[in-house]
C-alpha cells in the first residue's frame, strides 16, 4: 500500500514554507497505474521528490506498507521506491547492462560478488523494457529514446512495490510511447506493483491508467479512480476553468 495522509506538497523559502498543493491523503493499491497529470509549473516533479523521499513535504506523510519515507535510512528507501528522473545522466565508458546493475548494489553481500549471480535479473528486467538486444551496448552511445528505456529498466531491476516516473515517455516516439504505457500496464497486473508516472500526452495516458491525480491552481488537486471515465475524458477539459 502506498499511502499519503495530510499531505503538503511545496518547499521552504526564506525559512517560509510555501505549500503548492494539499492536504491531500489517498491509499494507492498494488497492481495499480497513476497517472499524475498538470499544466506545466504545477508542482509533478515536486510532488515526485517528497513521495520519494527526496524532499521533505511541507506537512504530512508518505508510506510504503506502514514505513515512513520520510523517516526511513536511504537503504530501506531504495527497497521500497524506485524512481526514473526527467533528466538522463552522463554515463561514459559504461555499458547498459552495467546501468541497470547499479540499481542492485543494495544485493550484494560483498564488494566481491559477481555480477554473473544477477544475470537472471538484469536480463529479466532488460526483456520487460524491450532492451536486451542493447545489454553491451555504451549507454552514451544510445539515442535518448532507449537510454530513456534503460533507465526504466534500471528502476524495474531494484525490485521495489512502487515505482515513480517522471515523464518516462518524453524521449520516446509514439509508436514507443503506445508500446511503453502498454508495458507499464502490463508490470502493474503481473507483478503488483504500484507505477506512478507523470506525462503531458495525456489523450495517451487516459487510455491505460487505472486513477489520475490532477494537480490544479490554488493548491487544489482532483483524483479520478474510475478506469472507465478517465478513457472518455477530454484532455483539454482538464484544464477549462
Amino acid at each position: 500500500m502506498f499511502k499519503a495522509e495530510s499531505l503538503e506538497s511545496g518547499y521552504v523559502k526564506e525559512n517560509t514554507p510555501c505549500v503548492l498543493h494539499g492536504p491531500m491523503d489517498f491509499e494507492m493499491k498494488p497492481g495499480t497505474l497513476v497517472l499524475l497529470a498538470g499544466k506545466n509549473g504545477a508542482g509533478k516533479s515536486t510532488l515526485m521528490q517528497i513521495l520519494g523521499g527526496l524532499q521533505k513535504p511541507v506537512g504530512g506523510s508518505v508510506s510504503v506498507n506502514g514505513t515512513d519515507i520520510g523517516r526511513a535510512d536511504t537503504e530501506t528507501r531504495a527497497s521500497l521506491i524506485s524512481q526514473v528522473f526527467t533528466h538522463l545522466p552522463d554515463m561514459p565508458l559504461t555499458t547498459a547492462k552495467e546501468v541497470v546493475f547499479s540499481s542492485r548494489l543494495r544485493f550484494l553481500s560483498t564488494w566481491n560478488s559477481h555480477m554473473k549471480k544477477h544475470d537472471r535479473e538484469l536480463l529479466q528486467a532488460l526483456q520487460m523494457c524491450g532492451m536486451e538486444a542493447f545489454a553491451e551496448r555504451q549507454f552514451n552511445t544510445l539515442s535518448d529514446g532507449e537510454k530513456q528505456k534503460i533507465m526504466i529498466a534500471r528502476a524495474l531491476a531494484q525490485d521495489t512495490p512502487v515505482m515513480l516516473m517522471d515523464e518516462p515517455l518524453a524521449f520516446l516516439d509514439y509508436p514507443g510511447r503506445r508500446e511503453m504505457l502498454a508495458r507499464m500496464k502490463k508490470w502493474c497486473a503481473e507483478t503488483g506493483k504500484i507505477i506512478l508516472f507523470s506525462s503531458h500526452d495525456l489523450e495517451l495516458a487516459l487510455q491505460s491508467t487505472d486513477a489520475m491525480l490532477l494537480l490544479q491552481e490554488n493548491r487544489q488537486h482532483r483524483w479520478e479512480w474510475d478506469a472507465e471515465i478517465l478513457q472518455k475524458t477530454n484532455p483539454a477539459g482538464l484544464f477549462s476553468a
